[in-house]
């Protein structure tokens, strides 16, 4: 259970063991903790990527082959998108948001 729900609901939030996980935590590639190329975005894109991510932070937007989010880690395949790359984008963030 999301920790904000069982604060609401004054319950104690637990969670499986990873033993017992069936997915992993995070979604997209797995990210190796490796040097990794930095992308620079253009500030519009930037700003606008934060606001839609809002309440997380991204604390780094990489180069990768796929789009990805690992723990503020956003991973993309280029400073430019074509429509079907931001359609992934944009489930990816969905999926983050509705995880809080």
């Amino acid at each position: 259970m999301n920790p904000s729900y069982a604060a609401i609901f004054s319950v104690q939030s637990l969670e499986l063991n990873q033993h017992y996980r069936t997915a992993p935590a995070t979604s997209g590639e797995q990210m190796p903790n490796t040097q990794q190329e930095t992308l620079t975005l253009p500030l519009q894109f930037h700003q606008d990527l934060e606001k839609a991510f809002a309440p997380l932070v991204i604390t780094q937007i990489v180069k990768t082959a796929n789009i990805s989010w690992q723990e503020g880690c956003l991973g993309l395949p280029s400073d430019k998108l074509n429509g079907e790359q931001k359609k992934q984008l944009w489930s990816l963030i969905g999926e983050q948001l509705d995880k809080l």
